[in-house]
């Protein structure tokens, strides 16, 4: 006999469904001009990106509603109602928000580390456009979130190497720093450049997320040390800052670099 399909219910609520298979679940009940969205499009676009504590979360398949359509009252789909006229296209057979209205969803309503980590993996893949994103939120004024989305597409850049980075960046625009300047390269006289995550190269003040998976271990950390320490005698200064500094409640790194960069730091508690 042939195997028996279970119903889209049981797909979406059982623990052991594979992503795919819960959203092609959910496409299965949508209305006509229904589509994926937000962060549940980000990863079938192939830019979602999540905050640590929520890693290993089974979070709902996010789906938008034509304007005007009631809630979709199903366990393991969350339903807004939104206009999509020409924002709907289909990947793999799934009826998904475009990438543009996709990043436009997710800087509007994402909070903002999380948003403007997905809008600068986004921009690094070449998925949608800033000017055009600008452009389309010149005609929605005044509407929720789109301030926010205005600063986050603002923020956002290519040169973010990891979602520690883009924190990182995120919490010195918060504090009023100066616009950093990304992927910074250092000659050295032989060999390849050095590479600086992010900085002020006319201060020569250079910033770096020194994350758990490459700077664990005491062979890296001593390899960090030499590294910074050849920078120091070509007149850089460059401050590492751990996990614990970019996520943690404390305002040491605000208050360190405003030390450096001789200015006093906007923030005065933690939004996020």
């Amino acid at each position: 006999m042939p195997p028996t399909t279970a119903p889209p219910s049981d797909v979406l609520s059982d623990p052991a469904s594979s992503e795919r298979v819960r959203l092609r679940a959910a496409a299965s009940v949508l209305p006509a001009g229904a589509a994926i969205a937000r962060r549940s499009a980000a990863g079938v676009h192939g830019f979602r990106s999540g905050m640590p504590h929520e890693a290993g979360a089974r979070p709902d398949v996010e789906v938008v509603l034509p304007a005007g359509t009631s809630a979709m009252r199903r366990s393991g789909i969350r339903s807004y109602s939104a206009v999509t006229d020409g924002d709907v296209v289909v990947v793999e057979g799934l009826p998904v928000t475009s990438t543009l209205r996709t990043a436009l969803d997710v800087a509007r309503f994402e909070s903002p580390p999380a948003a403007l980590a997905m809008l600068d993996l986004g921009l690094r893949r070449g998925l949608f456009d800033v000017t055009q994103a600008h452009s389309r939120l010149a005609l929605q004024p005044g509407e929720r979130g789109v301030a926010r989305a205005r600063r986050l597409f603002d923020l956002a850049d290519p040169g973010a190497e990891s979602p520690g980075e883009t924190w990182l960046r995120l919490r010195c625009a918060d504090a009023g720093f100066p616009p950093l300047t990304t992927q910074i390269e250092v000659p050295r006289g032989r060999g390849r450049p050095y590479r600086l995550d992010m900085g002020w190269p006319e201060r020569m003040l250079a910033v770096e997320y020194d994350g758990r998976e490459f700077h664990e271990g005491t062979a890296q950390r001593a390899k960090d040390e030499r590294r910074r320490a050849h920078l120091a005698r070509l007149g850089w200064t460059v401050v590492g800052v751990g996990a614990g500094e970019v996520l943690g409640r404390s305002l040491h790194l605000e208050l360190g670099l405003a030390e450096l960069l001789g200015v006093e730091p906007r923030l005065r508690t933690r939004t996020w």
